[in-house]
């Protein structure tokens, strides 16, 4: 027969009768063991102990076949951590709260700075506006997952490819539900978004702080704006009407001059009220609302302006620190870009100033500013009393002149009201950068928070190094061979025949 691999050599038992020594007399054989009986312990530890060397054998006998196994579970990870998608995630944070000093009379009446504030920036259409500031359409296809851009192009093949329509509304839904936005009681605003492409969650981040400062910036300007020119409506009211009361005041004191001295008085010149130009209300609304808007561009654009020198600055100190390749730097250079492009809320107050621009001057209104913002001209020796006159005993006079007196003492508590709205409007405009402050700026995130790379990788260690035992040790039962002594003693067993097995 031939020998085994471990010098293991057996005869048949025809072959080895001859060989059989024969018992003496009076000499017992051994015991016979039970194999079938029942055991003491729970694991048969000397099995174990068999099949754990018969697996370490087969590692020395097939070391090829392990390290195949073994490295090739390694490759296999690292590339799948390669082509398949990570997930990032970017947090910032906002702290909104009003200033005590340069506080706006109206404040106690305003809403709170954080109030809905994850509705304002979760609204679809500045989900949308921001997706259109970060260039993400464009982006997108760039910045996906190897495994990403195969499915595309087998899409594209099968000619089943999303349209821009329908991309537009996956990077919607997308954002809707990847980014979250909460407030807390002390003001502070939390944004958190998870994305696949980590400078690009970097971006979006970013573009939603200055999205949400403007859009604070733009309604808090635009609500005192806005009382500002009711305010102004009303003044051109009372104005007119002064105006009025004034030419009814003066038409009653002549006629009662010309019936008391006779027809020779009534030829005397009196001096008339200089009546202003009509003024419409609409112009005044849309004189009002083009100044705001302008000043609101010049707020916003300064405070880019400003944000963009800081950044200018930062930049030049880390470059001496750093090199080109580093984050930090990176992640000032896409801060910087950003910047550059036109936000959602100043475009839109760039269209609403145009469209303000062109309907002013499609009403061809020849009143000037100054024209509804003077005094009216009230002539003083209305009001002059006189002693030899019989005018003070006039009921119509004495009426039209404490109405006009009611109507001139409302309309200077109309201009009290627009002097107290424009200072407040000043005063919301300086203190804007003191109520909002950034307490944590977003930054472009150095790993993924899944898949870990570093468990992903023992992981797979772990799983390769076992991968490979069972291979080696699956190869050497499926050969057929007789590899170890016990393998042997299970086969034939020791109470069917005599085996000589001799180790060489």
């Amino acid at each position: 027969m031939a020998k085994l691999p471990h010098e293991v050599q057996v005869r048949p038992i025809s072959s080895l009768a001859q060989d059989v020594p024969t018992q003496p007399i009076g000499r017992t054989s051994p015991p016979s063991v039970d194999f079938n009986g029942p055991q003491d312990e729970l694991f048969d530890w000397q099995k174990v102990r068999r099949l754990l060397f018969f697996t370490l054998h087969s590692v020395r006998r097939r070391p090829g076949l392990f390290l195949l196994v073994w490295i090739g579970m390694m490759l296999l990870t690292v590339g799948a951590l390669y082509v398949m998608p990570k997930t990032y995630e970017v947090r910032s944070s906002l702290l909104a709260q009003k200033n005590a000093v340069l506080g706006s009379r109206g404040d106690p009446g305003r809403d709170q700075p954080t109030r809905a504030a994850p509705d304002l920036i979760l609204r679809t259409e500045n989900l949308r506006a921001l997706i259109g500031q970060t260039d993400l359409l464009e982006e997108w296809p760039k910045r996906r997952a190897p495994i990403q851009r195969l499915k595309h192009w087998v899409l594209l093949k099968l000619k089943r490819a999303p349209t821009q329509t329908e991309l537009l509304r996956g990077l919607t839904d997308l954002l809707e539900n990847n980014l979250a936005v909460w407030t807390t009681l002390d003001g502070t605003v939390h944004i958190k978004l998870i994305w696949p492409d980590a400078l690009m969650a970097y971006r979006l981040v970013d573009a939603v702080n200055q999205n949400f400062l403007e859009e604070r910036h733009v309604r808090e300007v635009s609500t005192i704006a806005e009382e500002i020119s009711i305010l102004e409506v009303h003044a051109v009211q009372l104005r007119e009407e002064i105006e009025k009361q004034v030419a009814d005041a003066q038409r009653l004191r002549e006629e009662r001059s010309s019936s008391q001295r006779g027809p020779a008085s009534a030829q005397k010149p009196t001096r008339a009220p200089v009546a202003s130009p009509p003024v419409d209300p609409e112009v005044v609304n849309l004189r009002v609302a083009l100044e705001t808007k302008r000043r609101a561009i010049a707020d916003i654009e300064e405070m880019r302006r400003r944000r963009l020198m800081e950044l200018q600055t930062r930049l030049t100190e880390q470059r001496s620190v750093y090199s080109e390749s580093h984050p930090v730097l990176r992640d000032l250079e896409q801060s910087i870009a950003s910047l550059k492009n036109e936000s959602p809320q100043l475009g839109a107050l760039r269209q609403e100033e145009a469209a303000l621009r062109e309907r002013l001057g499609s009403r061809r209104s020849g009143a000037s500013t100054a024209a509804f913002t003077a005094l009216p001209d009230i002539p003083p020796d209305l009001f002059r009393f006189d002693r030899d006159s019989r005018e003070n005993e006039d009921p119509l006079i004495d009426y039209a002149r404490t109405q006009l007196r009611l109507t001139v003492a409302q309309y200077a508590n109309m201009r009290d009201r627009i002097t107290a709205a424009r200072i407040e409007l000043d005063t919301a405009q300086a203190g804007f950068k003191y109520n909002y402050s950034v307490l944590h700026t977003p930054e472009v995130p150095r790993n993924p928070i899944k898949p870990k790379a570093p468990i992903v990788i023992a992981a797979a260690f772990l799983a390769g190094l076992l991968l490979g035992l069972f291979a080696t040790s699956a190869a050497d039962l499926r050969s057929g061979l007789l590899l170890e002594t016990w393998q042997l003693e299970s086969a034939i067993g020791p109470a069917q025949s005599i085996i000589e097995v001799r180790v060489l």
